[in-house]
């Protein structure tokens, strides 16, 4: 593994971004809770590896590109959050399953299904994107997003992928946990370069239609 924050990664100073994330409950989703925690527990013997606190997972629906978050106002920001709510107002409640957990080359993350044209997280997705490109321009929405995942920990320094993978599988069990959605949430994001996170600042949070409901 190598560094997940170098490059083109790195935002520039100052800069805060909007974005789109599903936030996990773990007092909902209490099995997601356990699988997290089981996954956390795995990569302590990794020092590069800088987990993801509870209070900062989330899952990337879309964010809003080359625009920081300081130039959209208070009044672009409300006809943003109108247009996610009225994409959103008949998308039902659904639920994902995360898992098995991954070690990649930059990050170790929990897969998510649902992520297929036609499939909820998907729909989500690009009628978020819709909604974005909409009030902000195309460029807004020149990063895709897909495919689904749960950040679990940011690689800080280089390491073996492979051992990471080795201890999530003999280690985590069960590797498989339903996240719950409800609702999505935009938020002014901030990157932290020292601690390899990113944690923000509510703006709005918009309600997905109740489960079984058209």
């Amino acid at each position: 593994m190598k560094p997940f924050l170098t490059g083109g990664r790195v935002w520039p100073a100052g800069w805060t971004r909007l974005h789109v994330y599903l936030l996990p409950d773990f007092a909902q989703d209490r099995d997601l809770a356990r699988l997290v925690h089981g996954c956390r527990a795995a990569m302590a013997p990794f020092p590069f590896l800088a987990p993801v606190p509870d209070p900062w997972l989330h899952v990337t629906v879309q964010p809003v590109m080359g625009i920081p978050a300081a130039e959209i106002g208070p009044g672009e920001r409300a006809k943003l959050t109108d247009r996610l709510t009225e994409a959103l107002a008949d998308v039902p409640a659904f639920t994902l399953t995360a898992g098995s957990a991954l070690a990649s080359v930059t990050v170790v993350l929990a897969d998510l299904d649902g992520d297929l044209p036609g499939q909820p997280l998907h729909t989500v997705h690009a009628r978020c994107r819709d909604a974005i490109s909409g009030v902000l321009g195309s460029e807004a929405v020149a990063y895709e997003a897909m495919p689904g995942h749960l950040t679990l920990a940011y690689a800080t320094g280089t390491g073996d992928s492979g051992r990471v993978q080795a201890a999530l599988r003999q280690q985590v069990r069960p590797s498989h946990a339903a996240l719950t959605v409800r609702a999505v949430h935009l938020l002014d994001v901030t990157q932290d370069l020292r601690t390899a996170s990113y944690h923000w600042t509510p703006v709005a949070r918009i309600p997905l239609a109740p489960a079984g409901v058209p």
